[in-house]
């Protein structure tokens, strides 16, 4: 057993029916600790021979879809330059090249293939879960919002912006872009002598023709104070100061515009670094109001790359913008006075550095293999890790998979493979966002006012969900649906009715297989340890309850229940000593293999061949009571859950919680739903699979190490001064300490009588409005105790 900490990650409350969200997906929980596969990396075979302690040989796998299957097409190079060069951005959106509706193939288009790449994808996404692996692929980037309510998220944005933003032209210098600094006062709309927008609400766009229009240059007279306008001119005019008009959103109850005056002589200029105009490009920044607002051919034809960024000619006069600066830098930069604003952490630095670090070699990268980035290996120096950058070929700078995936091909005679002979349209794939915290943070209630988001203090307060993985959704005939059935749940009405505009830049199209196709590949391994091979023989085979039935989830749709299949894996050992010593074996060729080979979906084959590995997972957790199979730990219990067939059908009909059978829907929720309104206006939280079984609950879990605070004063320590350092002992006679209690009596007033773990009986408070305490059932609680007699409890949550 190692001496890691088992961090003590802040939990996620699941919240009650009427705050609970509704999504197609959800998450695995983030692991307490990395299990290392083996402690330094030179204990990880040699490539150059076959190590006669180690395994060699492949798993032949049958993958049958359960549900509809799609993995798109690559790309032709006259294609790839077609799109590229933007040729096809106009055509209809079914001519267009991103939206080719072939079945990934080689040679045949009617012989569809799965490429090793997606089953290699597929098959790491459970490894990394089930072996407790590091948690890297988090996007650096820093997410955007606003908001101005009265929530948490929206204090703390108003905090950083209210009369602090500043407003300038952006322009292109020769060394780069900057911001010119300028004046802007507020004009009132009745002043304009017209209506400065165009449409319908609640799409209304600024006019670019017309008087007045978006950037119409004006002069005005300033009242006292040179704060707003008394007087709009449309013409040069004596004692008038020359401007733009700016015009921003429309929103109900909004009388004024802006006035940006021109820079004065001299005015300062802020540097505008290119990562920030980037950012102001990225498709997250970037809203469908600003596409429609700033049109690739307005003000002057094709001005701009694409519709909703700067333009490409900023000499000159440059484009209008607000900006902030925090602690003297340029923060960012928004075409409205309260922009959408970056966060100040980035998802990444919501999971904990020890979750994280590059000196680990977990399963995946043990087998899969790796290779450490610049960035990386500067970060193991920094921390004395390493002394300096290890040479090429040193086993710490990278390693080489052990594990190789083929293609998945057709098994032969089988016919009427496609769900429709004609492409399908699917129904638009328009998620939540990252930015929707209360579905992608750890939330320890539910209260909308007080939910976590990406700048509280991680990991005191929330750290990310973890892995996101989708419900399987039961599209298979064995569940009662027809084929026709099945397509009409994945296909856009719209498209079916052929009331679907050829213009439309939100749909796709796809020519799925059908549920029950089956396709057979390979996966070869070399030298891999009992330990090793047990992993992948349990991700190939989840070891679940007997009675379930387990599947991966792979290729397109999905959140609209597609890409459901089932492995079947034998596996067959070689003998590469054999193998060498003759070539022949009777008629045929000397492969090397022995025996018939073990069909992992027999129980006991599987329990066999995976034992050791849960039993080192198992061992590394110090878990909070005895176990023998990973199934029976509550994170494992959630990925179980999440994979097991048939899953959830979303009833598109019902609400977010569906009362009967009592627990949450899957669906996706709407902003203008017939029945519910909008569905985001109060964020509701979605909760985590155990709403789905409640049984997961009591399930083991690690018990946090009592010196386990995840900080970056830990990261910076080297691992062999902080393996084994021991906490100083506090002579205080009050302690507190977080256990499990069992009440003895039903909570009343937010109290309850509890006992301890000691067998101490004391009063317990905080405890929650929902679900309602019962006698024997058990919660987390801080047990106070002075000198060592349990004195008073707080709870702390049902898990």
């Amino acid at each position: 057993m190692s001496n890691r900490p088992m961090l003590n990650l802040p939990k996620h409350v699941n919240p009650r029916p009427e705050r609970t969200a509704s999504a197609p997906y959800n998450f695995i929980p983030l692991p307490e600790t990395v299990v290392a596969a083996v402690d330094n990396a030179n204990e990880l075979p040699d490539h150059d021979r076959y190590c006669s302690d180690r395994h060699t040989g492949y798993f032949e796998v049958t993958l049958t879809t359960k549900s509809p299957l799609y993995v798109r097409c690559p790309f032709t190079l006259s294609e790839f330059l077609r799109q590229e060069r933007r040729e096809d951005e106009n055509a209809s959106f079914r001519q267009q090249v991103k939206n080719t509706p072939h079945f990934f193939y080689i040679r045949n288009p009617s012989q569809p293939v799965i490429p090793g790449s997606s089953l290699r994808g597929m098959l790491r996404s459970v490894l990394e879960v089930v072996s407790y692996g590091k948690v890297e692929r988090v996007t650096e980037k820093k997410l955007f919002f606003r908001t101005v309510d009265d929530t948490a998220v929206g204090r703390h944005y108003r905090a950083r912006m209210t009369g602090k933003v500043e407003a300038g032209f952006l322009r292109r210098k020769a060394d780069g872009h900057v911001i010119k600094i300028c004046q802007i006062v507020r004009v009132q709309r009745n002043k304009l002598g017209g209506n400065p927008y165009e449409g319908q609400a609640p799409n209304k766009t600024p006019r670019w023709s017309g008087q007045p229009h978006q950037w119409k240059r004006v002069w005005v007279r300033l009242s006292r104070g040179d704060r707003f306008v008394d007087e709009v001119s449309y013409e040069p005019t004596p004692q008038f100061r020359e401007g733009l008009l700016i015009i921003t959103g429309d929103i109900p109850g909004k009388k004024k515009e802006f006035v940006f005056l021109m820079p004065a002589e001299g005015a300062e200029e802020i540097p505008v670094s290119e990562e920030l105009i980037e950012r102001f490009h990225d498709d997250d920044q970037i809203t469908q109001w600003q596409e429609r607002a700033f049109p690739k051919d307005k003000p002057d034809p094709n001005c701009r790359e694409r519709s909703g960024m700067v333009r490409k000619n900023l000499q000159g006069q440059g484009d209008p913008v607000f900006f902030l600066r925090e602690n003297g830098q340029l923060t960012f930069f928004g075409r409205a006075q309260m922009f959408r604003l970056p966060y100040t952490q980035r998802p990444l630095d919501l999971v904990p550095p020890e979750l994280r670090q590059p000196e680990d070699i977990d399963y995946a990268e043990a087998i899969f293999g790796f290779v450490r980035t610049r960035q990386e290996l500067d970060y193991m120096r920094q921390r004395g890790v390493i002394q300096e950058a290890p040479p090429q070929g040193d086993k710490r700078r990278a390693y080489a998979g052990r594990v190789f995936v083929t293609d998945a091909t057709l098994i032969e005679g089988q016919s009427d493979i496609w769900l429709s002979q004609d492409p399908i349209v699917p129904k638009i794939l328009a998620s939540p966002k990252p930015t929707a915290f209360q579905h992608y943070l750890v939330q320890t209630n539910d209260d909308k006012n007080t939910l976590e988001h990406y700048d509280s203090k991680t990991p005191d307060e929330t750290v990310i969900r973890g892995h996101k993985r989708y419900w399987h959704q039961g599209l298979n005939a064995d569940e009662g649906l027809t084929l026709d059935q099945i397509r009409e749940l994945i296909e856009d009405e719209r498209a079916r009715l052929g009331q679907l505009a050829a213009t439309s830049t939100q749909h796709t199209q796809f020519k799925p297989v059908k549920p029950g196709v089956q396709f057979k590949f390979r996966i070869y391994f070399e030298n891999l340890s009992d330990r090793e091979l047990g992993a992948l023989c349990w991700t190939l085979h989840p070891l679940g309850d007997p009675s379930k039935e387990y599947c991966h989830h792979l290729g397109m749709g999905k959140p609209l229940g597609m890409g459901a299949v089932k492995l079947e894996a034998t596996l067959h050992l070689t003998n590469r000593q054999m193998r060498y010593t003759s070539l022949f074996s009777g008629d045929t060729w000397q492969t090397g293999i022995t025996g018939a080979g073990e069909s992992l979906a027999n129980r006991a084959a599987l329990e066999a061949r995976t034992s050791e590995f849960e039993q080192h997972i198992l061992g590394e957790l110090r878990l909070n009571r005895p176990c023998s199979h990973l199934f029976e730990m509550e994170r494992i219990g959630m990925l179980l859950k999440m994979m097991e067939w048939p899953g959830f059908r979303p009833n598109e009909n019902g609400g977010r919680y569906l009362k009967q059978p009592g627990r949450p829907n899957t669906r996706y929720m709407l902003i203008q739903h017939p029945n519910y309104g909008n569905e985001y206006r109060d964020r509701p939280v979605l909760p985590d699979p155990r709403a789905f079984n409640p049984s997961i609950s009591n399930l083991a879990e690690p018990s946090p190490s009592s010196s386990a605070v995840s900080n970056t004063t830990l990261t910076t320590q080297q691992p062999g001064k902080q393996k084994g350092r021991k906490p100083k002992a506090e002579p205080a006679k009050v302690t507190t300490k977080k256990e499990w209690v069992i009440l003895v009596e039903n909570v009343a007033g937010g109290k309850a009588k509890v006992r301890t773990e000691d067998g101490e009986i004391v009063s317990c408070g905080n405890f929650p409005s929902y679900p309602q305490g019962m006698t024997e059932m058990r919660c987390r609680a801080d047990v106070t105790r002075q000198d060592g007699k349990a004195q008073r409890a707080t709870f702390k949550g049902w898990k």
